[in-house]
């Protein structure tokens, strides 16, 4: 794969990501008026999905580069988005939702990496 093609998958891979990361968002704002929970969302879904990828790259030799690359740096790359995840808690706390910020700080770390194992583990269990 060359450079010019690799940078185009990217882009159209992360494109894609921030769209469905924003939507996930105003979705989970719309139904239950919690921001917070759009990225907490979005990081679970990002963490399983990239489980998930890796599990059947690593069990089946799965996708071709370009797949790979429009996948993981691309749209999972766009996807989840840890800034905002680190945004979201110290808004938390300085709202005061003290107890809040470190229970949505632990569970999404914790919670993360048990999504990306449950996906890694899905995809190569049978191998």
């Amino acid at each position: 794969m060359t450079l010019t093609v690799k940078i185009a998958v990217i882009a159209l891979g992360g494109a894609l990501g921030a769209l469905a990361r924003t939507g996930t968002g105003e979705l989970m704002t719309w139904l239950l008026q919690r921001a917070w929970l759009g990225t907490f969302t979005a990081n679970m879904l990002g963490c399983l999905g990239m489980g998930l990828a890796r599990g059947a790259v690593e069990a089946n030799d799965w996708g071709s580069p370009e797949l790979r690359a429009l996948i993981f740096a691309g749209f999972l790359g766009a996807f989840t988005t840890f800034s905002t995840f680190e945004a979201d808690t110290v808004g938390l706390w300085q709202q005061g939702s003290k107890v809040l910020a470190a229970l949505y700080m632990s569970v999404s770390v914790l919670g993360g990496v048990g999504a990306f194992c449950l996906g890694w583990w899905w995809m190569t269990r049978g191998a």
